[in-house]
């Protein structure tokens, strides 16, 4: 960016009583609150609320939660205008702006401008400058609002399993202290795998619909018209309890008996959460596993 001195607010009371700033590059940047909190540093990771809509008002970002940003005051690299204007906000700060779409695009968005929005027009922006957080402060704050949000997500899921089991006459389902749902099929003659321990397991996973989405086993594929040729089906490899598959088989797996057979219904925050996986598993949908525990390898 430029020099410490230029990071000296230029704050000028204008006829109406607002207080505004310009930047170097003449952005005039009004406040529609001021703050009197700290600048930013390039060690921490900058909280702020964004809007911004082209110059006819269409909406082109609104933020619901504060979105990170790393903010380098001391940056030479020009990251336009957008960034000039950060640079110079203090927690607590709220304000509004325009840029040029032109400018913005190239300079910090390093993307081609749309068709639709005139190369000369204004980008309207509103920001408000939340807070600052060190890098172990905003993993712990994303991580206890996933936390909060599986906890919501498994209230409702527990209750589309309910129905669910109930519909389809399903008796003898154990459930864990998670939320893991599961009936042993088939009893093994085998120990149990211990964390560490490489298990080789057959499967085929469908969602409560009856929709499969996938299976090591050829026959199924075939069947439910998912089969890829050049495909080997055969037992999935993995280490338990190391974190390599989802958490609902970790746990799973792990209460079979080598030769044993299952299904496990796998909540949705023991699968693959509010991200999915696409294009057949949704965003918090709940997971059936049809599973073997073929070998525990020595």
């Amino acid at each position: 960016m430029k020099n410490l001195g230029f990071l000296i607010l230029a704050i000028s009371m204008a006829a109406c009583g607002t207080s505004t700033f310009e930047t170097e590059g003449g952005t005039t940047v009004t406040y529609l609150e001021k703050g009197d909190g700290n600048l930013p540093v390039d060690s921490l990771v900058s909280m702020f609320k964004i809007k911004y809509t082209t110059e006819d008002g269409k909406v082109m970002m609104d933020t619901d939660e504060p979105m990170p940003l790393k903010v380098d005051p001391n940056n030479e690299v020009n990251q336009g205008e957008l960034f000039e204007v950060l640079t110079q906000l203090r927690t607590g700060d709220s304000v509004g702006f325009e840029l040029v779409a032109s400018e913005l695009f190239t300079n910090t968005f390093r993307a081609p401008l749309p068709d639709s929005i005139p190369e000369n027009s204004k980008i309207k922006f509103q920001i408000a400058y939340i807070d600052q957080l060190t890098e172990q402060g905003y993993f712990d704050m994303v991580a206890e609002k996933a936390e909060k949000a599986a906890e919501k997500q498994m209230v409702i899921d527990n209750e589309l399993l309910d129905n669910y089991l109930e519909e389809q006459g399903v008796e003898n389902v154990e459930t864990t202290e998670s939320g893991l749902r599961y009936v042993i099929t088939e009893e093994g003659n085998g120990s149990q795998p211990e964390a560490g321990q490489t298990v080789k397991v057959n499967y085929a996973g469908y969602l409560m619909d009856g929709t499969y989405f996938d299976t090591s086993i050829e026959s199924v594929a075939k069947d439910q018209g998912i089969f890829r040729p050049g495909r080997q089906y055969q037992p999935l490899s993995f280490p338990i309890g190391q974190g390599r598959v989802i958490k609902g088989w970790d746990e799973g797996i792990g209460l079979l008996n080598e030769g044993a057979k299952a299904t496990l219904y796998v909540p949705s925050p023991l699968g693959y959460g509010n991200r999915g996986s696409a294009p057949v598993i949704k965003p918090n949908s709940i997971l059936v596993f049809d599973v073997e525990l073929v070998e525990i390898e020595e």
